[in-house]
């Protein structure tokens, strides 16, 4: 805690009234940061130690007469019936509407003295943003709330503007953030690996292969050293060093069983290790190539447009064989593996896999 600075007093008062003044827009500030929540006033105090006393209690309720109108003891509670009513008052006075919780002796904004005015291309990206973060997808609880506390400050024509683009005739713009399964029940495992990586701990937790139903014995993984934690294509996706084996291993996060996931005391080196990935090379049809251009999806990718409009050949580094077939697989029979021969071999395996599948149809 700070230390202490005693009020300064001057003949005509001016020190004191200067710090007064100072001391009640801080106070205000306070509540409108920390709004949704309520603040105990032994908890506002602490926040302003340089400017409250030996008897900081008085003090605080003067400040707050000061800033409602109203002595805290007739302050209304956050559910008065007359609440709404109220914050129409004191908006209309430049008051701001504090309320007083007698249960928990805690106080709280109940609407905001400043607004803000959104722009119909910020309406749109607010409710994209809203409709995007539904749950499952990454963070999505405190987007919401983010979003929520950014809301709050809306103007009653900017609160009508973003209703309105809520209510499209046409189809929405989606965010492809749509989770493939239900991550709900992943929450705090997600939570705790992207702890795990910024406090660089080891981690241990139970995990059920790919292949295997929900129900199958799960494997125990010790003293995985976090790598990196990625959202793509609806999936949570978990990159840890298994030093044992020598090697990284992609995780799905929805395999871990959930409540199995264990931070370590043990610490890493961040930075410490790189994962050197696979480097692949595959061929691109003549449709694909004519574009000129092609995603970035590998590191140091390199284009060859072939002679003849015979499509081209790309080069680069994937993160692991198992990444750079999902890559392939992702343009159907327009690409061609070409290398490492591992790579080839599944993507093999895999026309062959569905060939036999269309082939039992018959």
């Amino acid at each position: 805690m700070e230390e202490e600075v005693p009020a300064q007093h001057s003949r005509d008062g001016r020190h004191v009234s200067g710090r007064k003044a100072l001391r009640t827009v801080l106070l205000a500030v306070l509540f409108h940061t920390y709004w949704p929540r309520r603040l105990a006033r032994e908890e506002i105090i602490r926040h302003l130690p340089r400017f409250y006393g030996s008897n900081p209690v008085p003090a605080l309720y003067r400040d707050l007469a000061t800033l409602t109108g109203v002595p805290v003891e007739e302050l209304l509670e956050p559910g008065d019936p007359q609440l709404a009513t109220w914050c129409v008052e004191q908006r209309r006075r430049m008051r701001l509407a504090i309320t007083y919780e007698r249960a928990t002796s805690t106080f709280g904004l109940a609407q905001s003295l400043f607004s803000v005015d959104i722009s119909e291309d910020e309406a749109r990206a607010f409710v994209a943003l809203q409709e995007g973060f539904t749950p499952g997808t990454p963070y999505a609880e405190a987007v919401q709330h983010l979003l929520q506390r950014w809301q709050w400050l809306f103007t009653e024509r900017s609160a009508r503007l973003a209703a309105q683009k809520r209510q499209r005739r046409a189809q929405p713009v989606h965010l492809p953030l749509s989770p493939v399964v239900d991550y709900g029940a992943h929450g705090e495992t997600i939570i705790g690996l992207d702890r795990a990586l910024e406090e660089a701990a080891y981690v241990s937790f139970a995990y059920i292969p790919l292949g295997h139903g929900a129900d199958a014995e799960a494997v125990w993984h010790e003293h995985v050293e976090p790598y990196e934690l990625e959202y793509r294509d609806g999936h949570w996706y978990f990159v840890g060093y298994v030093r044992d084996l020598n090697t990284f291993l992609d995780y799905r996060v929805d395999r871990i069983r959930p409540g199995s996931l264990r931070r370590s005391e043990d610490r890493y080196l961040p930075g410490g290790r790189q994962r050197p990935g696979v480097k692949i090379r595959y061929w691109v049809s003549p449709m694909l190539a004519r574009h000129g251009s092609l995603s970035v999806r590998l590191r140091e990718q390199q284009v060859t447009l072939l002679e003849n409009d015979q499509g081209a050949i790309v080069e680069g580094y994937a993160k692991s064989i198992w990444w750079a077939r999902r890559l392939l697989l992702g343009y159907g029979e327009q690409v061609r593996a070409l290398g490492p021969e591992k790579l080839v071999e599944a993507m093999r395996e895999n026309a062959r896999a569905v060939y036999r599948l269309y082939e039992e149809e018959k």
